[in-house]
């Protein structure tokens, strides 16, 4: 009876100096100063380089916030060069030219001048842009007249994360030179004085093809004053 006393009293004595020591183990820690666990995103940079930086800067996640595009980005004179294939809307060739666009009336509204020379000799036009921003996205609306040719682009617009920005266009279907015709295409704005216009064209009701890309470079010097 004596030898189980002796032993429980043992067993208790050991629970007590770990219990004992574990509370100090706790303390210690506390006095000083655990860091606390990290956070995802802060675990995600740690595994996660980001390209070209050596700061470890702030990784941007899918529920970021998407930037909006301000359409003054084209307000300016634009020099443009292309290179167009043959089509019912006229010979193929170089052509270059020159693009002024100016704000109009609250920034809603943008005017437009094209002087321009083709394979069929010099030309101009006009035309009108006109924005919206609204709960289903932004989107925008071009309307020119030049070389003869009646042209309405319509399409959305946005930017990623990365600040890279997308204007996609198509027009309804139209008749010219006896054809029907429909285009479509897209705006790749490449840095702040320069960007590109892909456009593929489809003639009546057939499969849409390449029909050229023009790519504007803007003039700095140049600064057309707003319409008012």
């Amino acid at each position: 009876m004596r030898l189980r006393f002796i032993s429980l009293s043992f067993v208790s004595c050991l629970l007590f100096s770990v219990s004992a020591w574990a509370g100090l183990q706790a303390a210690n820690q506390s006095q000083g100063g655990s860091r606390p666990a990290p956070t995802r995103q802060e675990e995600r940079q740690r595994r996660e380089v980001q390209p070209g930086s050596t700061q470890g800067a702030a990784l941007t996640n899918v529920t970021d916030a998407q930037p909006k595009f301000n359409m003054d980005y084209f307000v300016g004179v634009w020099n443009f060069e292309s290179n167009l294939s043959e089509s019912p809307l006229g010979a193929g060739g170089p052509m270059s030219g020159s693009e002024t666009i100016r704000n109009v009336w609250d920034g809603r509204f943008w005017d437009i001048t094209i002087k321009g020379e083709g394979p069929e000799g010099p030309f101009t036009g006009k035309g009108i842009i006109t924005y919206q921003d609204s709960f289903s996205g932004q989107s925008y609306m071009r309307y020119e007249v030049t070389r003869g040719i009646a042209l309405l682009r319509t399409g959305n617009l946005g930017c990623d994360l990365g600040g890279t920005c997308n204007l996609y266009f198509e027009t309804p279907p139209f008749e010219h030179n006896g054809s029907r015709v429909q285009l479509r295409g897209r705006y790749y704005l490449t840095s702040p004085s320069s960007y590109r216009v892909t456009t593929e064209i489809a003639v009546d009701k057939g499969e849409y093809r390449n029909w050229g890309t023009t790519w504007y470079t803007k003039d700095e010097k140049a600064k057309p004053p707003a319409i008012k």
